[in-house]
């Protein structure tokens, strides 16, 4: 069994700034894009050289796919380029792999470089995951960038359903940096190519061609640019294999019916939405969904090891970041108290760690503060879609959708009896505030309009109904709070409110198959406002044969079911 190892950023992009607006990377003795114009040389070598945009124009989905994102010159050159050249209805996955990311303000340093760019890299700065490890989806409209942040080999192991129209191989030279080029690495970007996929790199080396041509790829020397005197262009020639065959031609949603109208659906909405596949949402307004409660946290949930999972975490908790709307955001910074000695000494490694860079996690006095956690309005989030109130009963009697997702909260303890979920109560009650600022410690308060949400309750279901209001609970929650604050904590007036959480019995969540035309994506405990969006973008994906935001083996996990 491999040895765990504690979950870290990235190691750091070294860089020499000496050459004015040309960052140069100090391990390898090579400069990140050319003295003679890094821009034009993009063009040139590998949009002109992947013969875009003439390749993508038959496409309704193009995929490029790239070794070394470096500063991004290259992803920001095809996207404006896409701006110019693309059909309204298409849409591009970008795909790039980076074992040494820039952080903010490098990043910011690099691209300022190239002004006439400014309106594409100011939103990629915006969006920008730093040097957080794992992969990370950006969405801007019809352009999509999926990054690995990892070694290029272990990186395409990981990527989930990549076939990609074309390659730009990027990374620094041969001689300075072989890992990037070798055979294994060339034979991996071939398992990874859809049919005739082009590629292109700046690179001439003969054992970079002979890799190449045993990978399955026809090669050819190209006039160079610049001070360079060739240029490489490779076309896919070899075959494709019949474990990948699903992934070209998946069933096409011709129409979506989704079941449960809280942050899973809205979030299963949205991935149909960017994809505009119709759809239809219903939900039981008879089971009350804790996305209907007045406020929520969005926080991530931490792991000290690195491992899949936790690499998840972080990538879901910075994708709700990137996607809620400011609208629906209260309040930011979250302050969380630890339960016990041994939680306090865990949170005070979490901090040191950083994997989430020091801009996300502090130990302050005696709490981990979370400056970049939110509260927010679950009534403003993918709030623009048409939901319908019908029991969901119906839903196993629809034959005009090609798919059905169940995303029903409670609701799916009777469409999906075989799933082995488990099922809580929780209660929300309402008290005098006694802190400024949200703050979760087992439970949380959330200051709202001069009073505190208080909660949950966390209970197995009995013989009662689960939604109905209990003054026992209530005291539960006032007496909690009272305890962690040390303060009196007296009722504030306000309606309860109770709602069901789904777990499984590992605590991951849930996006199965259940049958030809359903699946269901439950099983998100307390964390569905930090997970639901990059789930719901990844089964879509999924099922739509376009590259994956999660890493190939633990999707494969949690669309297993679990004992």
């Amino acid at each position: 069994m491999a040895t765990l190892r504690p979950l870290i950023q990235t190691p750091p992009a070294a860089l020499d700034w000496s050459r004015p607006g040309i960052p140069a990377a100090t391990d390898f003795g090579d400069i990140y894009f050319s003295v003679d114009g890094g821009l034009d040389e993009t063009r040139t070598v590998f949009l002109g050289g992947c013969d875009l945009p003439d390749k993508w124009r038959t496409h309704a989905v193009f995929t490029i796919a790239e070794l070394g994102f470096g500063s991004g010159l290259n992803f920001l050159a095809a996207w404006q380029l896409w701006a110019e050249a693309a059909r309204p209805a298409q849409r591009l996955h970008f795909v790039s792999i980076e074992k040494f990311p820039f952080d903010r303000a490098q990043l910011s340093r690099a691209l300022s470089t190239w002004p006439e760019l400014q309106d594409f890299s100011a939103r990629l700065l915006a969006a920008w995951p730093s040097r957080v490890k794992g992969i990370h989806r950006l969405n801007f409209g019809n352009v999509t960038l999926t990054l690995a942040h990892e070694e290029a080999l272990t990186a395409l192991g990981q990527l989930d359903g990549l076939k990609a129209n074309a390659w730009f191989l990027d990374g620094f030279s041969p001689a300075g940096n072989p890992d990037m080029w070798s055979p294994d690495l060339m034979t991996a970007v071939a398992k990874a190519s859809a049919p005739a996929a082009k590629l292109a790199t700046f690179s001439v080396a003969g054992a970079v061609r002979t890799a190449l041509k045993q990978a399955g790829f026809e090669v050819r020397k190209m006039p160079g640019f610049g001070r360079k005197r060739h240029r490489l262009e490779a076309e896919f020639i070899g075959e494709i294999q019949p474990s990948q065959q699903r992934t070209l031609r998946p069933p096409k949603i011709e129409k979506a019916l989704i079941v449960g109208g809280g942050i899973a659906g809205r979030s299963l909405a949205r991935a149909l939405t960017l994809r505009q596949i119709p759809f239809d949402i219903i939900d039981n307004r008879a089971h009350p969904a804790a996305s209907c409660n007045p406020a929520a946290l969005v926080k991530p949930r931490f792991d000290l090891q690195d491992r899949p999972e936790s690499r998840f975490f972080l990538s879901a908790y910075l994708h709700a970041l990137r996607n809620y709307p400011d609208a629906s955001v209260l309040e930011r910074g979250v302050r969380q108290i630890p339960k016990t000695e041994k939680e306090a000494a865990r949170f005070k490694k979490l901090a040191a760690q950083s994997a989430l860079g020091d801009v996300h996690l502090d130990w302050q006095g005696d709490a981990l503060w979370i400056e970049s956690a939110l509260v927010v309005d679950p009534s403003k989030i993918f709030a623009k879609f048409e939901i319908r109130n019908e029991t969901y009963d119906a839903s196993k009697h629809r034959s005009n959708y090609s798919h059905i997702f169940l995303a029903a909260g409670y609701g799916i303890k009777a469409l999906a009896p075989e799933l082995k979920l488990r099922f809580s109560r929780g209660q929300l009650s309402w008290a005098k505030p006694v802190w400024a600022q949200a703050t979760a410690y087992g439970g949380y308060a959330i200051n709202l309009n001069e009073k505190a949400l208080v909660g949950a309750t966390h209970d197995r279901l009995d013989d009662r109904d689960p939604f109905e209001l209990r003054g026992e609970d209530d005291a539960r929650n006032l007496a909690a709070l009272e305890a962690v604050s040390g303060k009196a904590v007296s009722h504030a007036p306000g309606q309860s409110r109770a709602s069901v959480r789904v777990t499984t019995s590992d605590t991951l969540p849930l996006t199965t198959k259940l049958n030809e035309h359903t699946w269901a994506l439950t099983g998100l405990g307390s964390r569905g406002f930090t997970f639901a969006p990059l789930l719901a973008e990844s089964l879509v994906a999924d099922l739509c044969g376009e590259i994956g935001p999660l890493e190939a083996g633990f999707r494969a996990k949690i669309s297993a079911l679990r004992p």
